[in-house]
């Protein structure tokens, strides 16, 4: 994992790092404030670059993804188009995959565990706008973290709202929107996402066995 030592908010004014902090840890925050506004073009910068690079081009590729999350572990993969607020509240762990489209909102931090798949089209939004129309227009936003852990796959266009924590493993249906917590282990789908079952030995395929004694055989 490697961890970016930059402090994203050393260059803020005192006003500004007042609205970031509370951002980040969960309180009502002006979203539209100008250094809010001017971190978010900062990241905007890096993930179009990054949409931007040749499949081939690994090290750049890697070299912007130190640069804009938080930390990142080995082996991550990112399609295009992706697209995050800020960036440096985003966490990925190690054989992460994440498809085409992706977008993350990461007004609060996002966890994403090793060996993470993501399909085409996910959001995870851990920021939400002000149910008060004035206090919405102004500006007032609050931003909840989500956490992925490891081994989690979240089908195509799920939605993941914030305050969420999926647990290890559990698998997330096409089109679901989980607004609450998953627990390890299961396979949750709906509107919004409810458990559906637990994942069991009896949906293993047998496909570790045959790769292992096809390689066996070599």
């Amino acid at each position: 994992m490697t961890a970016n030592a930059t402090d994203v908010t050393a260059d803020l004014t005192p006003e500004g790092l007042a609205e970031w902090n509370l951002m980040v840890s969960g309180e009502v925050y002006q979203d539209s404030h100008p250094e809010i506004e001017r971190k978010r073009a900062e990241a905007k910068r890096l993930f179009v670059a990054y949409n931007h690079t040749d499949y081939e081009d690994v090290a750049e590729r890697r070299r912007i993804m130190e640069q804009l999350f938080a930390a990142v572990g080995e082996d991550v993969f990112i399609e295009p188009n992706f697209r995050c607020e800020v960036g440096r509240n985003i966490t990925i762990g190690s054989h992460a995959y994440i498809n085409f489209d992706c977008v993350m909102l990461d007004n609060a931090p996002i966890t994403i565990g090793g060996y993470v798949w993501i399909a085409p089209m996910v959001g995870l939004f851990a920021t939400n706008h002000a149910l008060d129309f004035e206090e919405r227009k102004a500006g007032a936003c609050q931003a909840k973290p989500i956490v992925i852990e490891d081994g989690v796959w979240l089908g195509g266009h799920v939605t993941v709202l914030g305050g969420v924590t999926i647990g290890r493993g559990s698998v997330i249906g096409a089109g679901s929107v989980v607004t609450k917590d998953i627990p390890a282990g299961v396979i949750a789908v709906g509107n919004p996402a409810r458990v559906l079952r637990p994942i069991t030995e009896a949906d293993k395929t047998g496909f570790c066995e045959r790769i292992a004694a096809r390689d066996a055989a070599r």
